[in-house]
């Protein structure tokens, strides 16, 4: 094959780990398999152990393989989840400068479409499950950390509920790199948030895909507002990877 000197060839490991994905789905592997064993797999893939062992880490550092120790141990499948999302646009976003703002200004735009899908998808276990996460929400509004596991709960239900992969990866990771800037509500406004979010709820189980893309709007614009007259130099500093962490 010909090679246009002025492209730039994929590094072999990369090219290895690509190979090792599609081997994976050829061969039905999933979550919970173990990959081949490494000679096996360095002959599949006629290259080195060094390079072998790159493109794992690569994978390992995407979410899809954990290296498991012991003589029955190696690359073992897992789910990839959007921590490894939001790590992946926390970096881009620090690299190119930008403020926590501009995930302020996506998640206008962004979380609007996802109360609308839910409105449109969400099964009535779905609704029951958001259902109960709002009256977590209102028993824990005097502890901020049962306050935030319900919040969370409920955020994750409604993204799961468009039944659409994207929106159930990216609003959390959206959602984590805001909240690395450590904002911490106070009872009242947790109070008025989980209003806000009753009147989502609402509009989401009575399939009202406008009225509930209306709601989750003011709501996002809402809890900009806030941020930016709360606490305006954090939102305008520019992102910072390493303080994007899954929520314990």
């Amino acid at each position: 094959m010909r090679v246009d000197p002025g492209e730039r060839r994929p590094k072999l490991s990369l090219e290895v780990a690509r190979q090792i994905v599609e081997t994976m789905r050829d061969s039905g592997m999933g979550p919970g398999d173990r990959y081949l064993p490494e000679a096996e797999a360095m002959r599949r893939h006629g290259v080195g152990r060094g390079t072998y062992r790159e493109a794992l880490r690569f994978l390992e550092h995407q979410g899809l393989i954990v290296m498991r120790p012991g003589p029955n141990g190696g690359p073992e499948i897992v789910q990839p989840g959007w921590p490894n999302l939001a790590s992946t646009v926390a970096l881009l976003l620090q690299f190119a400068g930008a403020p926590l703002s501009s995930v302020l200004d996506a998640r206008v735009m962004i979380e609007p479409g996802l109360a609308e899908l839910a409105a449109r998808n969400a099964t009535d276990e779905e609704l029951a499950a958001m259902a109960g996460d709002l009256d977590a929400i209102e028993r824990g509004l005097g502890s901020y950390r049962a306050f935030s596991a319900a919040y969370e709960s409920y955020w994750r239900h409604l993204a799961e509920s468009c039944h659409n992969e994207l929106f159930a990866f990216l609003s959390p990771a959206l959602r984590a790199i805001v909240n690395s800037a450590g904002f911490v509500p106070d009872e009242r406004y947790r109070a008025q948030v989980l209003g806000r979010l009753r009147t989502v709820h609402a509009a989401v189980a009575a399939r009202d895909a406008q009225a509930a893309r209306d709601a989750m709007r003011e709501l996002e614009e809402e809890f900009g507002r806030r941020l930016r007259e709360g606490y305006p130099r954090q939102i305008a500093q520019v992102i910072d990877w390493s303080d994007v962490r899954e929520p314990s």
